[in-house]
């Protein structure tokens, strides 16, 4: 009987101790997870410490299953799980090559397994997450991932995007292919309650005669209602409608974080209440780059109006602005009122309409919670109302013939014209303006004012801070200037530009007209102050 008792107890000894699963619960994000999307899964349990690892595998829809690794071999750093203190989360990226299924098993995928464990033994009980098969080949095509996007070729495809919320997930990415005629558009896509965070590539092309309006006061209004997270890019939305009572604007009515970059606007934005922008109508925590619209925006009952955006308390770079805008209060070119950053942007608008106090040429506020760095407005954009305000952001002034010039934009600016921008000069060959590179559908937007004015021997002024000569001469002018030079331009009797050139800020610089014909020129000086030296050069 000892013996006995003794070998089952060095029978006890011998055999590993096991210890019973702890409890725990899952999460998936999205969820449930979907087929031919990347997922995370979160684990809940007690405190594994910090190493821990994932065991996971298949089930399918004819109860088989299927376990691609064995238990041991995940104790990896592959299946490692990111955390602490008893929440663990494991990604993957890929399905269907991660857990090495043919098409076939991954059209069957229901569930997926998970187990979180430690190299010392301890482990959850088995935790499950259902999978649903991703849509394939919807809309024009795609399935919706960052390889395969889905492709939006027609009106239709936007009103079937505008009521499929499943699609606005951060998972999901969006790709124009075409043009489309967006007048049958029915909804904005996303709303305060669900709102757009997915990838918009519009590639180029552009959403023509968009026509959205709302009457509830508090909805956001646009082609996006609310973008929270988002990326919108490569987007033109041309000939615009967009009208609505809170939050308005083409592109977006409200862009609570996230990112807009290179989208341009034309049309018209029309509201009765808060927030109201030619691209924007409240960007409140993201992103707006290298955008601009043409739109005119129309506020007069209520504050907030801008030719970009509405209200910013986000991050507005390398934008700029030519509509005219009108507003009740808190009116500017670019952005009516500023809580946030607004930098290397330019107001260029036809006119700002405002009747009370707190308006400008570049923003309608300007106080300690206005960041407002390095902007630029049109020195002539007409005051509708009797003076400018002296509560608005107003910017640096420059003449349009400063404005009107590729290396101004670069100089001042800092913009990309190797990537991103391009310069177009009007008919006559003596200003022009950016546009954005590779986008379809685009024209010039600002106004003729800025682009195309009158020369001719009446404007000959006097001017005692500038020497200029020899005159005539046989081809080198000599400019001194008390006041520094940033550009000139020199143009025949009819108008058309002979030279032009950008000098930064110098009080002495050499012209060449030795390549010029015989004849009569006018030449105009524009100093860093925006004053403007016009001058009768005689070319032997």
């Amino acid at each position: 009987m000892r013996k006995l008792c003794f070998s089952l107890l060095t029978l006890v000894i011998a055999l590993p101790i096991f210890a019973a699963a702890e409890d725990g619960s899952i999460t998936s994000t999205p969820a449930p997870i979907v087929s031919n999307k990347a997922f995370e899964v979160t684990v809940r349990t007690g405190d594994f410490g910090s190493e821990v690892y994932c065991y996971t595998w298949c089930k399918f829809s004819d109860n088989t299953e299927i376990n691609p690794y064995d238990w041991n071999s995940v104790n990896t750093a592959e299946f490692r799980m990111s955390g602490s203190g008893g929440v663990y989360t494991f990604s993957v990226a890929d399905i269907k090559a991660f857990y090495k299924l043919s098409d076939a098993q991954l059209e069957k995928l229901t569930t997926l397994g998970f187990i979180a464990k430690t190299p010392s033994g301890r482990q959850t009980v088995d935790l499950f997450c259902d999978v649903v098969q991703g849509l394939r080949e919807a809309y024009s095509g795609g399935e919706g991932t960052s390889d395969s996007p889905f492709i939006l070729k027609t009106v239709a495809d936007l009103n079937e995007l505008s009521r499929t919320s499943g699609d606005w997930g951060p998972d999901c990415y969006l790709k124009l292919e075409a043009d489309i005629d967006a007048s049958g558009l029915s909804a904005p896509i996303g709303s305060a309650a669900s709102p757009f965070k997915a990838s918009f590539d519009g590639n180029g092309f552009s959403l023509k005669n968009l026509t959205i309006d709302t009457d509830k006061i508090g909805t956001a209004t646009g082609l996006f209602g609310v973008i929270d997270g988002g990326y919108i890019q490569n987007l033109g939305v041309t000939g615009a409608e967009v009208s609505g009572l809170t939050y308005t604007g083409i592109i977006a009515g409200i862009l609570q974080s996230g990112t807009i970059e290179r989208c341009f606007s034309t049309g018209t934005v029309s509201s009765s209440s808060i927030c109201a922008g030619g691209l924007v109508g409240e960007n409140v925590a993201g992103e707006i780059l290298n955008c601009y619209s043409g739109a005119s925006v129309n506020n007069m009952n209520d504050h907030a109006s801008g030719g970009l955006v509405g209200k910013n308390s986000g991050i507005i770079k390398n934008t700029y602005a030519a509509g005219e805008v009108a507003g009740h209060d808190y009116v500017g070119g670019l952005v009516g009122a500023n809580y946030g950053t607004v930098s290397n942007s330019v107001a260029l608008n036809a006119g700002v309409l405002c009747n009370n106090d707190f308006t400008a040429r570049l923003g309608g506020n300007n106080n300690q919670r206005n960041v407002s760095q390095n902007n630029y407005c049109w020195s002539d954009i007409p005051a509708i109302q009797d003076s400018w305000s002296g509560y608005g952001d107003h910017a640096t002034t420059k003449d349009a013939s400063v404005l009107g010039m590729e290396d101004s934009f670069k100089s001042l600016l800092h913009w990309d014209f190797n990537n991103v921008w391009e310069w177009k000069w009007a008919a006559d060959d003596r200003r022009g303006y950016p546009l954005l590179r590779n986008l379809n559908n685009q024209r010039c937007v600002v106004p003729d004012a800025y682009l195309f004015f009158e020369v001719s021997v009446n404007e000959i002024v006097n001017d005692n801070t500038m020497v200029v000569g020899p005159n005539p001469t046989y081809g080198i002018i000599n400019v001194s200037s008390s006041v520094p030079v940033e550009s000139y331009m020199v143009t025949s009797l009819n108008g058309s530009v002979a030279l032009k050139g950008f000098q930064g800020a110098v009080c002495s610089l050499d012209i060449d007209m030795s390549g010029l014909d015989c004849g009569l020129y006018i030449l105009r000086i524009i100093t860093t102050e925006g004053s403007v030296s016009v001058h009768k050069i005689f070319k032997k």
